[in-house]
């Protein structure tokens, strides 16, 4: 594992997103060893004059105003903001500046010298070789060309310039290696990790169920991460709940949409977002865990982290037909189309059983995060810039 190194990540999402992506993973196991500044994602998207974006817009300016926040001894995170319209060129110049400005008055107070940057996101791309970096890794976790309402061909272009200026390019899935190997002796594939030990404790049957799920009708159906239109299939939903009108199906995680006006099915459960260390409590009652994914771009280049933390769960979970989630068919239920992952979930509510769940969760362990982490380690100590 790397040591005594300083380390920026530019994520892609916000430390406080209410989801713990791979970005929070990677950022707490680095930060055991070195420091780091977790760089909140400044958006891909040109914000709307909706309520959500209003909120999203409100928070990040009390966040920016307040400085580089500590996490712990080795771990800060840094909201930026940038000015809205940059479709005129005086805007993003702007913007380019104030934010390389912020960054480097961030690290002359962290005492942030020839950091090691992690890229997660190819919008900051114009920031690179003016960090006084020694080392730079775009780590692709998602092909984020595909989301709705962002400037595809801007977001390409950069991502060529990326992939050109970094030292090593680490790819979640084996979709993105192929797409983003534009130099095959630096690109890496390395899947999510999980946090075994946290989520092999629901196989114990000891956790307490949280009150707001413990009071549903059993079975329950469950799921949790983002939902929205570019990763959930809201017909494959609202065909379950109708199949299974006697079932409940839970939603956990965070919606920019208000899902009362697009579910009017009264066995669909949606409860927001909880804490990610709840989530064991919450694996406790579900009887069967679903990954609904639409089949596009985005989600077959995907590997959903999930997937691994309902298998460390020791959960049965039925998913649809991602070229990522096959390494594990031995342990799972693959969906071909929305009736058969309708079957699937009976097939799997009756099939589960102890020894099932205890092979699914043992079969993790190997899977954690320190494991991927030292991999990492292996690649940027592997690459790291001569002199």
């Amino acid at each position: 594992m790397i040591k005594n190194e300083n380390i920026i990540l530019f994520s892609s999402d916000d430390w406080n997103s209410g989801l713990k992506t791979s970005k929070y993973h990677v950022a707490i196991g680095l930060a055991k060893n070195n420091k780091v500044l977790f760089v909140n994602s400044v958006g891909l998207r040109s914000p709307t004059i909706s309520s959500n974006d209003f909120m999203r817009i409100w928070q990040k300016l009390k966040s920016f105003f307040r400085g580089y926040t500590k996490i712990n001894e080795n771990l800060y995170v840094y909201t930026p903001i940038i000015i809205p319209f940059q479709k005129y060129s005086f805007v993003r110049i702007l913007n380019h500046i104030f934010f390389l400005t912020c960054i480097r008055v961030c690290q002359l107070f962290l005492k942030i010298k020839k950091p090691i940057i992690l890229v997660f996101a190819q919008n900051v791309t114009h920031l690179i070789g003016k960090l006084g970096e020694k080392q730079v890794i775009y780590y692709c976790i998602d092909e984020l060309a595909s989301y709705r309402g962002v400037d595809k061909e801007k977001l390409i272009n950069l991502e060529k310039k990326l992939l050109q200026k970094s030292d090593a390019v680490i790819t979640c899935s084996q979709e993105l290696q192929e797409k983003k190997k534009l130099y095959e002796s630096k690109t890496y594939y390395v899947p999510h990790g999980v946090d075994w030990q946290l989520f092999q404790k629901t196989i114990s049957q000891t956790l307490t169920i949280p009150d707001d799920i413990a009071k549903l009708k059993k079975p329950i159906i469950g799921y949790y991460g983002f939902i929205s239109e570019d990763w959930i299939d809201f017909e494959l939903l609202k065909l379950i709940a109708k199949t299974y009108p006697d079932y409940s199906v839970v939603l956990i995680g965070r919606s920019k949409i208000d899902l009362s006006k697009i579910f009017t099915e009264p066995n669909i459960h949606f409860l927001g977002v909880r804490p990610f260390e709840s989530l064991p409590s919450y694996n406790s009652a579900f009887d069967v865990s679903i990954i609904p994914f639409c089949i596009n771009d985005l989600t077959k280049s995907s590997n959903p982290l999930k997937l691994f933390e309902y298998l460390s769960s020791g959960l049965p979970v039925v998913t649809v037909d991602i070229p990522e989630v096959h390494k594990y068919q031995k342990l799972i239920y693959i969906a071909e189309n929305r009736e058969d992952f309708v079957k699937k979930i009976k097939i799997a509510l009756e099939e589960n059983s102890l020894e099932l769940q205890e092979k699914r969760s043992n079969e993790m362990k190997k899977e954690d995060w320190d494991n991927r982490l030292e991999i990492i380690s292996q690649i940027i100590t592997k690459h790291g810039r001569k002199g």
